[in-house]
């Protein structure tokens, strides 16, 4: 992509953002209540209410929407908003949701002027097992920590409280992840590709014609090549199974460490269990990548990309 291609994005992106900001600046309920009291100024004075309404209007959406403060409300709203999506996926593959529950006149009209998340998903949950109930655990712990934020000497600041969300969708991938790739390895079935290439070599010693021998010689080359890629594959899988578990025991001894010292660094202890598990990573990016999976599994949804993306691209 050239320079001026590159620039030509950039500044579509940050038009893009501009026009969210100014949209969620005019939704605000104090834009719509200000907005409702001066419909009712114009009908009780008459037109010369409305000037200097609209001037006031302007104003606010011209000068709102580059605030930083207000900026990052809405980025965090926002995010917010991009990480339930995503982990509404992963519950569904995994556990099943169970249809949302109709909402009320009044929601329905808020959630159209305003982008709103109701966070249910961990009531919709189907089938319940032992990976759903550690998952609910880093939920609570989540919502324990949140709730030692009250105290006066615990510092937990809210982006650390959202990293921990973070966290609990990149467990979330890894159970997705572990389950793709245990599926792709029991498809190479490792004890009929043995005896399949057993039979190959004992055909290529019986087989006289040169055609045959081709045949032959490349059915044992993509045996072989299966076969090649099998330890690697199920090292991956005990991989993605071990940093499952280490998630939830650290996730177990954060809070423990925090009732125990409420002024520990807990930036510096997230910062080391994202780039531990690589948590901003595709945990099967790299196996696609060397066509480890090539033929093994089903080529994931696009949306599910898209989403992983959003997310870990708008932090």
């Amino acid at each position: 992509m050239q320079t001026s291609e590159i620039d030509v994005a950039r500044g579509d992106k940050k038009e893009a953002k501009s026009g969210r900001y100014r949209w969620q600046a005019f939704s605000h309920w104090l834009n719509l209540g200000f907005l409702a009291a001066s419909g009712l100024a114009v009908v009780a004075l008459g037109p010369v209410a409305l000037i200097p309404a609209l001037a006031l209007e302007a104003g606010a959406l011209w000068v709102v929407p580059d605030l930083p403060p207000f900026r990052r409300k809405v980025d965090q709203r926002l995010e917010f908003k991009d990480l339930m999506v995503e982990r509404a996926y992963y519950l569904d593959q995994l556990w099943g949701l169970r249809p949302e529950p109709p909402r009320r006149l009044g929601a329905r009209m808020a959630s159209l002027l305003a982008e709103t998340v109701v966070d249910d998903l961990d009531d919709r949950i189907e089938r319940l097992d032992s990976r759903a109930a550690e998952y609910l655990e880093l939920r609570q712990t989540v919502r324990k920590l949140r709730e030692l934020r009250q105290l006066r000497d615990v510092k937990l600041r809210e982006f650390e409280l959202a990293r921990f969300e973070l966290v609990i969708n990149g467990y979330l991938r890894l159970l997705i992840s572990s389950r793709v790739l245990a599926e792709g390895i029991a498809r190479l079935d490792e004890t009929r590709l043995r005896r399949e290439l057993t039979e190959v070599y004992q055909q290529l010693e019986d087989a006289d014609k040169s055609q045959l021998r081709a045949v032959l010689t490349e059915r044992k080359r993509l045996c072989e090549a299966r076969l090649a890629r099998l330890p690697k594959l199920v090292a991956t899988l005990e991989l993605f199974r071990t940093r499952a578990d280490t998630i939830v025991d650290q996730m177990r001894n954060i809070h423990s460490q925090v009732l125990a010292d409420p002024g520990m660094d807990v930036t510096a202890y997230l910062g080391d269990l994202v780039e531990r598990h690589e948590m901003l990573v595709d945990p099967l990016g790299t196996l696609e990548a060397e066509h480890l999976l090539d033929g093994l599994v089903e080529p994931r949804p696009a949306a599910l990309q898209a989403q992983s993306a959003a997310v870990r691209t708008e932090r």
